[in-house]
């Protein structure tokens, strides 16, 4: 084979080949020098390991957190409930200190030789003093008779015909009420009188 034709051949086969790489290019396909190197992917990775690290430490970090706000939350609701039956037995114990005080009274009442005059009027006095001390716990009586009839304080048990009246008005008392800071306790049981109709 000549010389002429040798060349000719080579230069034929360099030709086919960069015409495949060219073609390989054009068909989105990588090459080798378009792949990441080992060294590329060890870098990715140890990224990668440090963000978990640090995701998984902020994460222990948040749930420590958590807990001490969850303790702390467990801690105040046991001191507020230690607190509030603290404030309710001194408030009982002071009630029962005023009604033990009439105790008293009634007992030395009953004790007493005294006439039926005196012993009305002692009853009268303990009957004060216990009203003063309800009064002091905000408990008062509700002054019902000669009042409109309001249902929120009263509960009419009876009624009449009322000559004189121009709404339904409470005549009788039937048994007290009483409010508790400004709240019906207990409503008026009353005769409640009411206008006639034309």
């Amino acid at each position: 084979m000549s010389p002429d034709t040798q060349d000719m051949r080579l230069g034929n086969i360099q030709s086919s080949n960069s015409s495949e790489v060219t073609g390989a290019e054009a068909n989105g396909e990588h090459t080798p020098e378009d792949l990441p190197s080992n060294a590329d992917m060890v870098n990715e990775g140890d990224e990668l390991r440090l963000k978990l690290a640090e995701a998984e430490a902020k994460a222990e970090e948040n749930w420590n957190m958590y807990l001490r706000a969850l303790a702390d939350l467990e801690n105040y609701q046991r001191r507020t409930a230690r607190d509030l039956e603290f404030t309710i037995r001194s408030g009982k114990k002071e009630m029962f200190l005023k009604l033990l005080a009439i105790v008293d009274d009634m007992e030395r009442a009953l004790a007493a030789d005294a006439d039926y005059e005196s012993l009305h009027q002692g009853v009268e006095m303990i009957m004060r003093k216990l009203l003063d001390a309800l009064a002091s716990e905000g408990v008062k009586p509700i002054d019902a008779l000669n009042e409109p009839f309001d249902p929120r304080l009263h509960e009419a048990v009876a009624a009449c015909d009322g000559e004189d009246v121009e709404t339904e008005t409470v005549v009788e008392e039937f048994r007290r009420g009483y409010t508790y800071c400004n709240e019906c306790l207990r409503p008026t049981m009353a005769r409640v009188a009411v206008p006639k109709s034309d």
